[in-house]
């Protein structure tokens, strides 16, 4: 803007009929035009506008439109560099023997069988940080991967397991069963509107259902890996990671090094998920370069990778609601419990920061509303897993508004909009995406999803689940559409998702980002599931933690609503609204309510 009046002053023309264009400054009258190079010092100069007029939409020639990634040829040839791909001079490579008890530690480790393993040239003790930060164990530090992965097989380590080896998925299911339990006094009351126990008393219509979810791991193709070179008086780190700002104090914390001289440099990340919003990866090697003077990637194996992930917290949600004379919801209760992420690491933050939102439809919505959180102390690590809390309670709650819909002999989709009213209210929202949220684009997000999947229409052979939610300032609603053979458990035929993020940047990485949450949301809702015995994760590979293949995802249609609303990010929206949105389709399908998750195939057949 200060250009295009910095040109019209020099011209002497209304500002009106000047353009900015491709690094030039236009007279659309004359066809005149001048760089921004020969603009900017007048242009410095001019008092900066409050409210600068923005492009109109109509004019935009990149915004909406899709483009390939600059990177896409490069990642397809395998030429892109991602971390595990880092290689400096003079750099040794390390795996570590952690601890396999959470919260352990070293007692003592003999390695006289290790270093006689051809390559390998140190075996460092690791002492254990803060929860998320560093963990116990013993480092082998070889030439090659190869060496040290080795040299690790050959080395024996004594453990202190301490409290850790008391930690389990039974303990865990016993602790949130009590704490969801009707009689429990729970920790924190998040929200009381009107007198819920009042009308429970009073009414007949009234229904309930306990739901869980299982912890997650993160499973990104590429596992955990960090590349340090530490010196007297310098740090120079490399690789992939969500939290460069993180990985900086942690270089500080661990060397000393002033900060302006700790160098950070990204790769690409093959895949993050929330996993590497940690940096103990980065702690790691770090710590070992720091010891060594010398340039070292640590390196994580598959089974490194899912038996020290940060899990999606476990949970269990006990709903109860109320329909008045007119089959409409008059109250609605939630008591929860979940392995709080923020309880694990010790945060100052209500521990129900990322697990249950009171501002999440339907609350403001049902005249007496109430929610209730108590968190499990666990030293089973847990972290951000994509769409942190909302992959749990969008599941819950648009599973429960199903069941309530059913009860009220009422078309799920029609219950939903009656729920959210006539008009277009901004309700407060405190949450992820606030500071509020309109119901007219999350009406129109399920309206337009119900008619592209021709939803009121009845197909033979075709069940249809219905869910819509909004998060981090997106509003999605999605269909499932299942297809039965007697005698054979129900198979996806289509997936619907109508997506209001405003105004989209690049429609190509949009669509990869819903395509992409759908069928990870899919896989986690299908298979997902880490269970912990005697302080340690079950699963460890691909053959024990299943993940979704390309004969289980399914057709996705994808439609983005045009707005001029301002852009929201994309990677995390899609993923949440899967889970009830299949499961509904499997209630329509087979009339049993899934309320428990990862899904159980076996006995859904018609």
């Amino acid at each position: 803007a200060m250009l295009i009046v910095a040109a019209a002053m020099r011209w002497k023309v209304n500002a009106d009929i000047c353009v900015a264009e491709k690094g030039y400054i236009k007279n659309t009258k004359d066809g005149k035009q001048l760089s921004y190079g020969q603009l900017a010092a007048a242009a410095s100069q001019l008092e900066v506008p409050e409210k600068p007029p923005l492009k109109d939409p109509g004019q935009f020639k990149l915004i909406g439109t899709s483009k390939k990634g600059v990177d896409n040829k490069k990642i397809v040839m395998g030429t892109a560099e991602f971390g595990l791909d880092s290689r400096r001079e003079g750099m040794l490579v390390a795996v570590i023997e952690k601890c396999p008890v959470y919260g352990g530690k070293v007692r003592e480790f003999d390695d006289t069988a290790t270093m006689q393993v051809e390559g390998v040239r140190h075996v460092i003790k690791i002492d254990p940080l803060g929860p998320g930060e560093r963990v116990a164990g013993v480092a082998v530090v070889a030439d090659h991967t190869w060496a040290a992965i080795q040299g690790r097989r050959a080395l024996k380590v004594t453990w202190d397991h301490g409290e850790g080896i008391a930690e389990s998925s039974g303990n865990i299911d016993q602790m949130l069963e009590e704490y969801t339990s009707p009689g429990y006094a729970s920790s924190l009351k998040l929200r009381e509107d009107g007198d819920v126990s009042a009308v429970f008393s009073a009414n007949q219509k009234v229904h309930e259902a306990l739901y869980e979810v299982p912890f997650l791991a993160h499973v990104p193709m590429e596992p955990m890996n960090f590349c340090a070179d530490v010196k007297e008086n310098s740090c120079h780190v490399w690789g992939s990671t969500q939290v460069p700002g993180s990985v900086g104090r942690t270089a500080l914390d661990i060397t000393g090094v002033t900060r302006d001289n700790i160098k950070i440099d990204m790769s690409r990340v093959g895949g993050g998920f929330g996993r590497r919003l940690f940096a103990d990866y980065a702690a790691d090697a770090i710590t070992i370069s720091h010891a060594l003077k010398r340039p070292v990637q640590v390196v994580w194996t598959r089974e490194d990778d899912i038996r020290h992930d940060y899990f999606r917290p476990a949970g269990k949600y006990r709903l109860k609601a109320a329909l008045n004379e007119d089959n409409k919801l008059s109250a609605w209760s939630l008591k929860s419990s979940s392995t709080s992420r923020y309880v694990y690491r010790g945060s100052t933050e209500s521990s129900h920061t990322t697990e249950v939102f009171p501002d999440g439809f339907p609350a403001g919505f049902v005249p007496n509303f109430s929610m209730e959180y108590t968190p499990v102390k666990t030293l089973i690590p847990t972290g951000a897993w994509r769409a942190p809390g909302h992959n749990a309670t969008a599941f819950v709650d648009q599973s429960f508004i199903d069941e309530m819909a059913h009860l009220a002999g009422k078309d799920p989709v029609d219950f939903r909009l009656e729920l959210l009213g006539d008009g277009d209210k901004e309700m407060p929202y405190s949450d992820h995406g606030g500071p509020f949220y309109r119901t007219g684009r999350l009406k129109n997000v399920i309206r337009t999803a119900a008619k592209l999947s021709n939803w009121y229409k009845n197909e033979e052979n075709v069940f249809k689940g219905f869910a819509a939610h909004f998060m981090f300032g997106a509003y999605v609603a999605e269909v499932v559409t299942l297809k039965m053979q007697k005698g054979q458990p129900p198979v996806i035929d289509n997936v619907w998702a109508v997506v209001d993020c405003g105004i989209v940047i690049n429609r190509s990485g949009a669509e990869a980002q819903i395509e992409g949450g759908i069928v990870d949301g899919l896989g986690a809702t299908l298979f997902g599931e880490i269970t912990v015995s005697d302080g340690m994760a079950m699963q460890s590979n691909f053959d024990t933690y299943r993940m979704i293949r390309m004969k289980d995802a399914p057709r996705i249609n994808i439609h983005i609503i045009e707005s001029n609303e301002a852009p929201e990010g994309l990677g995390e929206m899609s993923l949440p609204v899967i889970s009830a949105a299949y499961t509904n389709a499997i209630f329509a399908a087979t009339g049993k309510r899934i309320r428990k998750l990862p899904v159980e195939l076996s006995g859904l057949s018609s």
